[in-house]
């Protein structure tokens, strides 16, 4: 069992569950983060504010992951805000909680150390994308991390340029490109990859 199957076992089983609808805010940056989520249903959009206003996608949460815990486990306030872009449903761990899921499953927290040390790693190779990576280098590697196991991504053009740091016109005529390549087609909502080897290609050119 893998890290991350590891992590969903034990939090599938937790009772104390908050739902959402579709656009409400989950928690917003700057504020305190005395507990942290795990998505038991739905979808959820991780973005950053900048002070003038505009908004930044870090990430696109689906079911099984986990939310806002990193200013809970450093005790500083929240640098993103997390709205929901489903009726969702999350666990709420708090630190009381936190404490006896540790007690009754001791390797919870080591997993959790390496789910942090992932993390760190994935938004290093995203400064690194985004600062030496061509455009299409971008987007090619952000589908690819965001597709399920059927390879379909839900990441809509303006996450996808949020995420790129590229212009929305841009992410259209790239991923406009892609299909023309037999990369990849488009269906109501969603991407489906079709050649992740084509896609890789992208990334390794």
């Amino acid at each position: 069992m893998d890290k991350h199957t590891y992590i969903q076992e034990v939090f599938e089983g937790i009772n104390y569950v908050r739902k959402f609808s579709k656009g409400d805010i989950i928690y917003y940056q700057g504020d305190s983060a005395l507990s942290f989520y795990y998505l038991k249903k739905g979808r959820v959009r991780v973005y950053m504010t900048s002070p003038d206003g505009v908004e930044h996608t870090l990430s696109t949460a689906s079911r099984g992951e986990i939310l806002g815990e990193a200013a809970f486990f450093d005790r500083m306030p929240r640098i993103s805000s997390a709205r929901a872009l489903t009726n969702i449903e999350v666990a709420v761990i708090n630190e009381e909680s936190l404490l006896s899921l540790t007690q009754k499953h001791p390797r919870l927290a080591l997993e959790l150390l390496g789910m942090q040390a992932a993390r760190v790693r994935q938004l290093s190779s995203q400064l690194d994308a985004m600062t030496f990576m061509k455009a299409d280098e971008r987007i090619a590697r952000v589908l690819s991390q965001n597709a399920d196991e059927n390879g379909v991504v839900k990441l809509t053009h303006e996450d996808i340029a949020a995420q790129t740091g590229v212009t929305r016109v841009t992410v259209s005529k790239i991923l406009h490109s892609f299909r023309e390549k037999g990369v990849l087609r488009t269906e109501y909502g969603k991407i489906r990859i079709i050649s992740y080897k084509s896609l890789k290609n992208f990334v390794n050119e």
